[in-house]
């Protein structure tokens, strides 16, 4: 079992329309976390995505709001040597699969995952 990531833009103020969630990632239980890396629209790595979340709010797939401290505190709690790096898992068993990255040690997936 494990939880998704996501921060929203902002909702348009006209309309009050609230926008897809942008996808960061999923923790699971033995695993490091694994980032989403959209195709590095966003962020090409996670200082980089750190900054670009700093004016961001962040949820967890049930909508409820998870603190910039709270995720932070759970990815680094989550690398872990013990736990699998799900890049490392994919490049072992699957040689020829190309969307996965290790960057900077954390794992990255650019394809869909949920």
């Amino acid at each position: 079992m494990g939880m998704n990531y996501y921060t929203r833009t902002k909702e348009c103020p006209t309309c009050e329309h609230k926008p897809e969630g942008i996808h960061l990632g999923k923790s699971s239980m033995g695993w490091q976390f694994s980032f989403q890396y959209n195709g590095g629209e966003y962020y090409k790595n996670v200082p980089e995505m750190k900054k670009w979340l700093e004016s961001k709010e962040i949820e967890d797939e049930n909508g409820d709001p998870v603190t910039h401290k709270e995720f932070w505190d759970m990815v680094k709690a989550k690398q872990k040597k013990k736990n699998l790096n799900h890049a490392e898992y994919m490049h072992k068993e699957y040689p020829t699969h190309e969307k996965e990255y290790i960057i900077d040690g954390y794992s990255f997936s650019d394809c869909w995952f949920s």
